[in-house]
């Protein structure tokens, strides 16, 4: 990319707030207005403002004329390493089961409403369906998406206030019949889409758990409805639990060492 298509996709608000929160490190944790309007050359007037900004979402603090990085940032910190560490541990066991069934197996997150895709193991038997690290989708017709969020009734309640589109015939769009999906997605340990967020495409998918028990990402197997029927699909069921068991066991494991 040219420094001029750069430049030119560059939002300059945005490049200010980063250099904003690059002039704190360990070496200066606690800077005055004054001190960031110099280092940064902005203004103290646009630095306020800005600063302003940032601390409404959390991201700065301020004590007195003193403004430090807020306990927002943690936030951010905790999904990035999450999900790298869990990538890092589930990815020999994602490949091992795709190897092993001849199957795409996929890992997720939970990010903000959606759920988020950080990796995927494929098989060269079963080329179906586009993917790429980053890759997002709604959490409400998504198997992944009712097993990231079975455990966050607030974010259920969130995600339907905001509305949600009827993707196929069979999208759960009523609140009330989501959230009784959601109590046998609890009672069973793993969830489906059955042609829910696209026809011609079947999903099953088991969450993983830390060491609280609190679910940290979702292990998913799919593919397109003419090799995986509803029966193929959950045929899938004993070997995907017990894979995401050992992910889990595995991640528990990694968190007793730390």
């Amino acid at each position: 990319m040219s420094n001029n298509t750069a430049g030119a996709n560059t939002n300059n608000s945005i490049v200010k707030a980063v250099q904003l929160l690059n002039t704190f490190s360990m070496e200066k944790p606690r800077l005055r207005l004054k001190e960031i309007s110099v280092m940064t050359g902005i203004s103290q007037p646009t630095a306020y403002r800005m600063l302003s900004t940032l601390k409404q979402f959390g991201l700065v603090e301020q004590h007195g004329s003193i403004y430090s990085l807020g306990l927002g940032l943690l936030r951010y910190e905790s999904i990035v390493l999450n999900s790298i560490t869990l990538r890092r541990v589930c990815m020999p066991y994602l490949e091992e089961l795709s190897l092993k069934e001849r199957i795409n197996v996929n890992l997720a997150v939970l990010e903000g409403d959606e759920v988020l895709y950080v990796a995927r193991a494929e098989t060269p038997y079963c080329r179906y369906g586009y993917f790429h690290v980053g890759m997002r989708r709604p959490v409400y017709c998504t198997a992944l998406g009712k097993v990231l969020v079975y455990q966050k009734p607030e974010l259920i309640e969130r995600v339907f206030a905001k509305g949600v589109i009827k993707c196929t015939m069979n999208t759960i769009t009523d609140e009330t019949e989501f959230r009784k999906e959601i109590e046998t997605v609890k009672l069973q340990g793993y969830a489906t889409d059955l042609e829910e967020w696209t026809n011609g495409s079947n999903c099953i998918a088991a969450p993983v758990f830390d060491l609280g028990r609190r679910v940290i990402g979702g292990i998913s197997i799919s593919g397109p409805v003419s090799t995986y029927s509803r029966e193929q699909i959950l045929g899938y069921r004993p070997i995907l639990l017990e894979y995401a068991n050992r992910v889990s066991l595995a991640m528990q494991n990694l968190g007793e060492s730390n």
